[in-house]
């Protein structure tokens, strides 16, 4: 016993020694705790170091510039409510049902403003998920892990699968062209095991995509009208390489121009490169190549369709994303307009995706100029032909 303890405690100053190795001199280093060196052994349910997770986590919170702050009593009630409907294993309610609850409330009901209000603080908080966007703004998870839940039946590791067929088949799906079709899922949530997210499916759907979870296809008939798509795409799923040789295609840089955004921090979050492809393939079709008409979708990479003539290849790499906009005959035929045009949107949606993640401190961040709700991932762009 002595001689494990031992192994324990040497691994445990190894693992806490590469980690401060990485991030050392970084801005994320002042993000880290890690005095306490917690080290849990996952099989162990009673494992004394869970104990000392609960008090790391207690004491940040209480250094949180928001601990202490006042709230209304009007809240209360309905917090309250919350907890008794989770305890009742419902995690999901309508706004209408919240409604009729508040209405109920023996001392004051909340207003319909007030209401909104309550909601969004509790959202801001974590404690419930509230979209107040066209067809979410209906529902309410009071749990938010219901929702993680409804996410990893679909996206999630291998592993998780084995012993289910049609899941398996799924990921493997996933994981060669990123696709995903309707009918498929509806199947997986047929299941008894994840029957309690069919109920609300159309719902749990459309949060996935409003996240970029799943995106659905824009298709469109002879007159301009859209069709809905039977399928989604799932770019953080898709491990396939690109062996197309596109890039290596002929006169590839006589036919191309590229934009480099570069990062100010010291990587960009995988999920970051996810959202940027998913919103690629939201906006633009994706190219298909071969006899089978193969998606080019690939691991953080993809090749889209702006024009019949012009095409753009997205390639997300550790420090920086990478834009080719590809002409079919040569680059001095590419619109400097519309480069322009595409330039602003990519740099708008590294922008917006940015402001998802946790602030984090860099040069920029010093600076007298930098303004609130900088997210400490920057990106700069430079374009070469």
């Amino acid at each position: 016993m002595p001689g494990y303890l031992d192994a324990v405690e040497q691994r445990r100053k190894e693992l806490f020694a590469e980690i401060n190795e990485m991030f050392e001199n970084t801005p994320l280093m002042k993000h880290l705790v890690t005095g306490d060196m917690i080290f849990v052994n996952a099989k162990d349910k009673y494992d004394p170091e869970m104990a000392k997770i609960k008090y790391t986590i207690i004491s940040e919170s209480e250094r949180q510039p928001n601990w202490g702050e006042s709230l209304p009593k009007c809240f209360i009630p309905l917090e309250l409510e919350f907890a008794s409907l989770i305890s009742r294993g419902i995690p999901l309610i309508t706004l209408e049902h919240l409604t009729k609850i508040n209405s109920l409330q023996p001392i004051r009901p909340l207003s319909e403003t007030e209401l909104k209000i309550f909601l969004k603080f509790q959202h801001s908080i974590g404690k419930v998920l509230y979209f107040d966007e066209h067809k979410l703004k209906k529902h309410i998870i009071l749990s938010p892990t219901h929702l993680i839940d409804a996410f990893k039946s679909i996206v999630t590791d291998k592993r998780f699968c084995e012993g289910d067929k049609k899941r398996e088949e799924l990921w493997n799906v996933m994981e060669k062209t990123g696709v995903i079709s309707k009918s498929v899922i509806h199947h997986v949530w047929k299941n008894k095991k994840y029957a309690k997210f069919d109920k609300n499916k159309e719902y749990l759907l459309d949060v996935m995509t409003h996240l970029d979870i799943l995106v659905e296809p824009k298709r469109y008939d002879s007159a301009g009208k859209s069709i809905p798509a039977e399928l989604y795409y799932v770019a953080s799923m898709v491990r396939a390489e690109d062996d197309s040789g596109y890039l290596q295609s002929a006169d590839f840089i006589n036919r191309s121009i590229t934009i480099a955004f570069q990062s100010s921090s010291l990587m960009i979050p995988p999920a970051l490169s996810f959202r940027l492809i998913s919103y690629c393939l939201y906006v633009w079709a994706v190219k298909t190549f071969g006899e089978k008409n193969k998606d080019m979708l690939f691991h953080k990479a993809g090749v889209f369709i702006i024009d019949p003539s012009l095409e753009m290849h997205i390639q997300c790499e550790d420090e920086m994303v990478i834009a080719r906009l590809v002409h079919a005959r040569t680059n001095t035929l590419i619109m400097r307009d519309l480069a322009s045009s595409i330039n602003e949107c990519l740099t708008s949606a590294l922008e917006k995706i940015s402001q998802l993640y946790i602030r984090t401190s860099s040069d920029q961040c010093h600076d007298d100029k930098c303004k609130p709700g900088c997210t400490g991932i920057v990106f700069r762009f430079d374009i070469a032909v």
